[in-house]
């Protein structure tokens, strides 16, 4: 991890890459981008043309496509003759066989075998297979044995070989034999040729890979220094790109952060660095030009002093940087409890009515209060380390000018040095008119440590790998038309040791109905998050129509499935756009027509302004069963082939999950349709029931063929069934 650290440029040199001052700069650093990047490809691309046509060529005659580039495009036009081999090899066990062609002699060690174990310009007229059946009619370049063989061969004339339809090339007609062949070996078909001109093609391609190096090396320096002349930052940018990063990441992302940090560091992380980039239009230039002409102007007065005075202010940025780096480490924790302070308070929005229905108010009160505290003692120690490092910058200055006053007085007074004292006060007011731009340094490099602790804690965020990302390959994926299924597919969360699913088989075709049955913790909604690939399997895959799906883009792949969950999701705006989600180019009308569908239109005109009304965050303006129908309209809307049920009906009552109910059914006609039931009531009519248990299935069948079996789904219903007589008692 410290190596990691080590490479990876630091928050404020990375921050400084969204500042864009001169899009010249940006237009140049672009193209070398482009030229770095693809210099490095087709450096790459030629030690992929030194494996495939010098080291190892295939012995199948395929192509790699940087092979095939190469020969078809670039080849032609190199000088000499060199021709990449294209030889393909065929291998048959046999017992006999017949083959015309020209004798030729195989090295076998030290001494030459005899000539009748290889013929070129072959023809194998028919060979006998071991295991039964023939081989015949096929022309060679060359045929070789590899066995224990016994050949019995004849001499052929002219007439006859031109019969076999071979050309001799450069061979005598009159050399060609016709061999019967018995034993038990191999026979090997060889075609094409093994190439010419490899070790010329060897040196060409290396000196193309020291050309792309020395490009990489120029373009790579340049790079790096016209990047550091852009010193622009646009914070709204990197709050967009945290946002688009953040709706990328995958689920195991946010289970394993906290919300609060997440949104911490999205709002008030990236809010504290704008003082640094206001800094960087500012101070940051004008304070160092201030000094460095005021230095000038001493220099001019008094070498002598001034050569004796540098070294003095250089003291003062010991106590600068020292406290700075404390002002990093301390302002980072307080920017972790600032953290802590956001998610307190979203679990109090999210969790206000668990907190009134069991009065947690005190409770949580006194826990917000202790997270405030520490948020309070970090700030504080913030404050004081920035106040140790400026109050040590304008102390220690103050001594270095009135050492400087003194000694120079005193080498004035006494001739050491020949200097006026105009020229001595010269040097004196050039030396103390530095004493602003040095204090607003100081200021600075402690802004710019708030700044790097923030920034620090903002590229954490950037910096974490998706796990859920489209292959360079990939395909969208075309509509579903035939099966899903699930090829031997494990999963295991990273901080659990068992498997949450383990060696999943299952194929579901298009149209079939499907539930997922099984008691808590067996993998049901692990198996619908790898499903729509919101996690990738730890083993195995997933094939939609017998595409592996890490081959699809993930988009692709979810325009496919909809989903709606036990826990209805609506977002803080009217009915009518979170319907619209489903389809953002759907018509009023069409709206409408999934709210029928959802039995749901009748409610949304009796809400105040229909379906203009915003519903509040989460749609806590509305029922449960309303909220539910609505993302039921939303699904509709989205007209996918693939229909995920998370239990929708479970924490409804008896009236609401009718109606629901009725929405479920008009959702999934003519749909694939998988269901995950904790009530078994409720699955009654699907095609197929799959048990789970540990990760595994365990049991497959219709409701009524599992119920007969005395399995774990039948031990589940009747647990579920005594369980509703006794409530009903």
């Amino acid at each position: 991890m410290g190596s990691e650290d080590q490479r990876q440029p630091s928050g404020i040199r990375r921050l400084l890459g969204y500042a864009l001052p001169h899009y010249k700069s940006i237009i140049a650093i672009v193209l070398l981008m482009c030229v770095y990047a693809g210099a490095n490809s087709l450096r790459l691309g030629a030690v992929g043309l030194v494996i495939d046509g010098v080291i190892s060529p295939s012995q199948d005659g395929s192509r790699g496509r940087t092979l095939a580039l190469f020969e078809d495009h670039l080849l032609p036009h190199l000088p000499g003759d060199i021709r990449l081999p294209d030889r393909t090899e065929s291998r048959f066990s046999i017992d006999g066989a017949l083959v015309v062609g020209f004798p030729v002699v195989v090295p076998d060690g030290e001494s030459d075998a005899a000539v009748d174990q290889a013929w070129d310009h072959a023809y194998l007229v028919t060979a006998r297979l071991r295991d039964g059946g023939t081989v015949a009619d096929i022309r060679a370049t060359s045929i070789q044995l590899d066995g224990d063989f016994e050949s019995k061969a004849r001499s052929i004339t002219a007439a006859q070989l031109s019969g076999f339809d071979i050309d001799p090339g450069d061979r005598s007609p009159d050399s060609a034999v016709i061999a019967e062949i018995d034993g038990s070996g191999h026979l090997v078909v060889q075609n094409g040729s093994s190439g010419t001109g490899a070790l010329q093609l060897l040196w060409s391609v290396s000196l193309f890979i020291a050309a792309l190096s020395l490009v990489v090396a120029t373009t790579g320096f340049y790079r790096l220094i016209m990047g550091q002349r852009v010193r622009i930052q646009v914070v709204v940018d990197i709050r967009n790109q945290l946002y688009r990063f953040l709706s990328c990441q995958s689920i195991e992302f946010f289970e394993s952060r906290r919300h609060g940090d997440v949104v911490s560091r999205a709002v008030g992380d990236v809010t504290s660095i704008s003082a640094s980039v206001q800094l960087l239009f500012g101070e940051i230039l004008q304070s160092p030009l201030t000094i460095l002409f005021s230095l000038a102007v001493a220099f001019i007065a008094s070498w002598q002093m001034t050569v004796a005075a540098i070294p003095l202010l250089l003291l003062l940025a010991f106590p600068v940087f020292r406290q700075a780096k404390k002002v990093r480490t301390r302002f980072r924790g307080a920017l972790s409890h600032a953290g802590e302070t956001t998610e307190e308070l979203s679990q109090l929005l999210s969790g206000i009515r668990v907190v009134k229905s069991f009065g947690l108010e005190e409770q949580r009160q006194k826990e917000f209060e202790r997270t405030s505290d520490k948020l309070r003692r970090a700030q504080v120690s913030t404050e004081v380390a920035r106040a140790k490092g400026r109050s040590l910058v304008e102390g220690l200055y103050n001594l270095i000018a009135a050492f400087a006053i003194a000694v120079g007085g005193w080498v004035i007074t006494d001739g050491i040095v020949d200097v006026t004292f105009g020229d001595f006060a010269v040097f004196m007011a050039a030396i103390l008119s530095c004493y602003t731009p040095i204090k607003n340094l100081a200021r600075m490099a402690t802004t710019i440590a708030e700044s790097s602790a923030a920034t620090d804690r903002i590229f954490e965020v950037l910096d974490t790998p998706l796990h859920v990302i489209d292959r360079p390959e990939a395909i969208a994926m075309l509509p579903f038309s035939s099966e899903i299924e699930f090829r031997d597919v494990s999963h295991s969360y990273v901080s659990q040791e068992i498997w949450a699913l383990d060696g999943i088989q299952l194929k579901i075709q298009k149209g079939e109905r499907v539930a997922l049955v099984g008691p808590s913790g067996s993998g049901k909604s692990t198996l619908f998050d790898v499903l729509a690939r919101f996690r990738e399997p730890t083993g195995g895959s997933v094939y939609f129509d017998g595409i592996e799906y890490r081959d699809l883009t993930h988009s692709s792949l979810l325009d496919q499935i909809a989903i709606v969950g036990q826990e209805p999701f609506l977002f803080h705006t009217t009915v009518k756009e979170n319907i619209r989600g489903g389809n953002a180019e759907a018509t009023d009308q069409q709206i409408e027509t999934a709210a029928r569908a959802a039995s749901v239109h009748d409610e949304i005109l009796a809400l105040p302004s229909g379906y203009d009304t915003v519903i509040g965050e989460r749609g806590d303006l509305l029922s449960g069963g309303q909220r539910q129908r609505i993302t039921i309209a939303r699904a509709i809307l989205k007209n996918a082939p693939i229909l995920l049920l998370d239990e929708a009906t479970a924490s409804l009552d008896s009236e609401s999950e009718q109606r629901v109910h009725r929405a479920l059914q008009q959702l999934m006609k003519d749909r694939t349709v998988l269901v995950v039931a904790h009530r078994l009531s409720t699955i009654r009519d699907v095609d197929r029931v799959v048990v789970l248990d540990g990760g595994r299935i365990v049991e497959q069948g219709t409701d009524q063929q599992l119920r007969s079996a005395g399995g774990l789904y039948a031990r589940l219903s009747e647990i579920q069934q005594a369980g509703l007589a006794e409530g009903s008692q």
